[in-house]
């Protein structure tokens, strides 16, 4: 099913007292697609929900885990992630194969959990181009250059007047007018398509005088997602070529937003500010929940090991936890579990590829901006 506002609206207002099985999965494509990855995420997801999970989510867990599995077998995996949601006595079966990455867990109440759902269609991997043409305009939205037309207005601007004097200054200024309407028109219809299937690049293409007046009616959620501007020609250039550029406009925008961020990292990190860089180091600012957001270079995995009692974590294997004493279990990704600590308390995480993900695997792949600096003592 697919990801929309409205269907997050609809899973959120969803209720059983007979409980709801919550599923998420991380889907690792470094792992070339592995079709036994999903069910031993799953299986692994399920045994640390066992440790602290009541009678009532235990039994919700035993009778729906099988139905999930089932699907998990024979489920071809792509994307980044899915999340699942069951509950055999109500009759509720939901599946949202996702673009972005999320943690693996699972959970088990009478509502489903759909903070993480929510989370992922704000950062949805969604390119959105306004084409404004005169009078009217149209609205696409994309992934991986797989466009789909949205929404398209028209007014009806009245015509240039040629006549002198007063008669064509008023005439300008009733122009004017029917402008202004229909740019907040376009206005509207963005923030309708944005509520319902958010996008994290907007790209608007037209005439720069009509450009600068739309953005100034655009909320400040969408100028924050303005990836830029492109003139266009519309009778010179089809609507699939100013999309070709305002995809490429977009791309080259995420490349140089994901390099200020890995800089900023390192020269802050270097400087004793508010960022820290290194795999050891980034993994210890995680457990002490110092991280405002976890910076990860694409790919990047490495085994570690968790306290099932206190879940204190570290990116080294140790029996005896340091912190309650419990004996301590290992996990084949520790990246996945520092992940899925930030998204559960509600922080973010940044996925970097390109040059921004070479410059930080060169510094052990992770690298995180701080809630606050530490004071260090002479």
């Amino acid at each position: 099913m697919e990801l929309t506002g409205g269907n997050l609206k609809r899973l959120a207002a969803l209720h059983s007292d007979d409980g709801i099985f919550s599923v998420y999965i991380k889907i690792d494509p470094v792992l070339g697609y592995d079709l036994n990855q999903p069910v031993a995420k799953f299986k692994g997801a399920l045994k640390r929900f066992q440790r602290d999970a009541d009678e009532h989510a235990r039994a919700i867990l035993e009778r729906e885990k099988e139905k999930v599995l089932a699907y998990l077998k024979a489920w071809e995996p792509h994307g980044r992630g899915l999340a699942i949601f069951s509950s055999q006595p109500a009759n509720i079966w939901e599946t949202f194969e996702l673009g972005v990455t999320v943690m693996t867990w699972v959970s088990a109440g009478t509502t489903p959990q759909t903070a993480v759902l929510a989370q992922v269609l704000e950062d949805y991997p969604r390119l959105a181009v306004l084409l404004l043409d005169g009078e009217s305009a149209r609205i696409y939205t994309g992934e991986r250059r797989e466009w789909e037309r949205g929404a398209s207005v028209s007014s009806d601007v009245p015509g240039r007047h040629d006549q002198g004097g007063w008669a064509q200054a008023r005439f300008q200024r009733h122009i004017e007018f029917h402008e202004a309407q229909h740019l907040k028109k376009v206005a509207r219809e963005l923030d309708k398509l944005y509520e319902d299937k958010p996008f994290n690049r907007l790209v608007v293409a037209g005439a720069e005088a009509a450009l600068d007046e739309l953005q100034a009616h655009l909320h400040k959620g969408l100028v924050r997602r303005l990836a830029g501007r492109l003139p266009a020609d519309f009778k010179q250039e089809s609507d699939s070529q100013i999309l070709e550029r305002a995809t490429v406009l977009a791309a080259d925008a995420e490349r140089i937003s994901e390099e200020r961020l890995v800089e900023q990292i390192i020269e802050e990190a270097g400087a004793g500010a508010k960022a820290v860089v290194g795999f050891e180091d980034t993994i210890k600012a995680v457990t002490e929940d110092r991280v405002q957001t976890l910076v990860v270079a694409d790919g990047v995995v490495k085994e570690g090991a968790v306290c099932p009692g206190c879940h204190y974590f570290a990116s080294e294997a140790f029996d005896c936890c340091p912190a309650c004493g419990s004996t301590a279990e290992p996990v084949p990704d520790i990246v996945e579990y520092a992940t899925e600590r930030m998204l559960l308390r509600g922080g973010g995480v940044e996925v970097v590829s390109g040059r921004a993900r070479d410059w930080l695997m060169s510094r052990g792949g992770l690298g995180a901006v701080l809630r606050y600096k530490v004071a260090t003592t002479a």
